[in-house]
């Protein structure tokens, strides 16, 4: 998949979000498309003093979370700002007292020299009331439900002649926000990647600097020596994946894009559905593509008789009269702690023709035939249905193989007619034996017998069926 996908998508963003300030381009929601459940460790300053006022509770949506000015950090480093998910508390306060505020003030000497001393007097009442913080703060969290617990996060305010700010209320956090987005992309891991005037690797002009960790989506990671190219140099990532600062900034917001909303589920497998114009700066066909899915998740979301989102989903893509946009399906497993992503499959550049041949047009075909008409579904009740078409009964003949079986229908890829039968055959057989032994959920012969029909004649009438000599 080309990374221009993403940072097309990302370009889209910024021109809607224009009237944005320069640190929200870089503030992300603590947890998307949920509600969290943010805990405020509040402070008042009276006088020259700043004293512990109490811990509050707000709800942080997508509609609010910028001005709580969160970014995520790496799993081993943390979070980057003080507002943070909630974790090990001693491990989380301490990072707000011995790097979180120092930061915060060595940028406020250098850029704000009149704040500088605010700062340090809010640290300073931090650290007196660490024990109570921390003892409230807990107790806080404790006597939540279960769910708001999974999504907490904390962060400090403070009441200022009567008024509560938060810290994106102050310019200098604004600015160590937009620093921090920035320097991530090619400062990490201890390490300094980037060089002056070379050429961007996503909109190929010669820029004043390009960055060597700009990448959107933690395919690999290179915090190890030895896991990049470039002599084995760290430094030296920027020659593997030189990106300049503007487009990393879009690739961010696509990549954010992509996350909260073209995240999807293809019968249990995670993948990421990004479209892309066919024609170059076709700003208009990409936005038609983002706005198609919208509207179908919110008919999903909607909707009581929808019995498969997947085929649904995948119908209605199919639906689009025009192959102005493909798509791109990037099927991926996510490593829980270091959140990088490792690919399974990618299907490149499919047009909803392909879409509307594997989910309409073929499956109109065979559904049809009279084999697949009232059918017993059950060994007990006297139930009748037919049978229809749905991807979902591959991976019940696929399951150890469903990326690779994908693979081939949607790439119009040969299945050998042996490895199809055989298939079919152990499932059969498992069936038979677990009926035999009377274990677990058995299935009636016949209805089986009748799924293998139907995806044999799925696939046949695809032509995807290599007969042996």
């Amino acid at each position: 998949m080309q990374d221009r996908s993403i940072t097309d998508i990302g370009k889209l963003e910024f021109e809607r979000n224009s009237n944005l300030k320069p640190y929200e381009l870089f503030t992300q929601e603590p947890y998307p498309n949920k509600v969290c459940k943010m805990l405020l460790i509040e402070f008042q300053k009276k006088g020259e003093r700043i004293h512990f006022k109490g811990i509050d509770v707000q709800n942080v949506n997508e509609k609010n979370y910028s001005k709580y000015a969160y970014r995520k950090g790496s799993a081993r480093g943390g979070d980057i700002t003080f507002t943070t998910k909630f974790g090990d508390l001693d491990k989380k306060l301490n990072t707000l007292v011995n790097t979180q505020f120092p930061n915060l003030i060595e940028l406020s000497e250098t850029e704000d020299a009149d704040n500088a001393t605010f700062f340090k007097g809010w640290q300073h009442s931090f650290i007196d009331n660490y024990d109570q913080i921390k003892s409230e703060l807990q107790n806080t969290y404790d006597n939540q439900e279960k769910q708001d617990k999974l999504n907490s996060a904390f962060t400090l305010t403070i009441d200022v002649d009567g008024q509560r700010r938060l810290l994106s209320d102050f310019k200098i956090v604004q600015r160590l926000i937009s620093k921090n987005g920035i320097e991530g992309n090619y400062n990490k891991y201890g390490v300094v990647s980037k060089a002056e005037n070379k050429i961007c690797s996503i909109c190929h002009q010669q820029k004043p600097e390009v960055y060597g960790f700009g990448s959107p989506f933690k395919y690999s990671t290179v915090d190890k020596t030895g896991t990049v190219s470039g002599f084995f140099n760290q430094k030296n990532n920027w020659i593997n994946y030189p990106i300049c600062e503007t487009c990393a900034i879009e690739m961010e917001l696509g990549k954010n894009y992509i996350t909260k909303y073209l995240t999807k589920y293809f019968f249990g497998k995670s993948y990421f559905l990004i479209p892309k114009a066919v024609m170059p700066n076709d700003t208009e066909s990409l936005d038609n593509a983002l706005g198609l899915f919208n509207e179908i998740d919110y008919q999903i979301k909607n909707s009581e008789s929808i019995t498969s989102n997947e085929d649904f989903l995948m119908e209605k893509i199919g639906q689009t009269n025009n192959n102005l946009f493909t798509l791109n399906l990037l099927f991926f497993e996510e490593n829980p702690t270091t959140k990088a992503i490792k690919i399974k499959m990618m299907l490149e550049e499919i047009p909803p023709s392909r879409f509307r041949k594997l989910f309409i047009e073929i499956p109109k075909i065979i559904n049809n035939n009279p084999l697949f008409k009232d059918l017993d579904y059950h060994y007990k009740k006297k139930q009748k249905q037919d049978l229809k078409f749905s991807f979902r009964l591959f991976k019940q003949f696929f399951e150890d193989s469903f990326y690779e079986i994908t693979y081939k229908i949607f790439m119009g890829r040969k299945i050998s007619e042996k490895e199809l039968h055989e298939r079919f055959m152990k499932v059969i057989r498992a069936n038979y034996i677990k009926r035999a032994n009377n274990e677990g959920f058995v299935e009636k012969g016949d209805l089986l017998i009748a799924k293998c029909f139907l995806l044999q004649n799925y696939l046949a009438e695809l032509n995807l069926i290599k007969y042996e000599n």
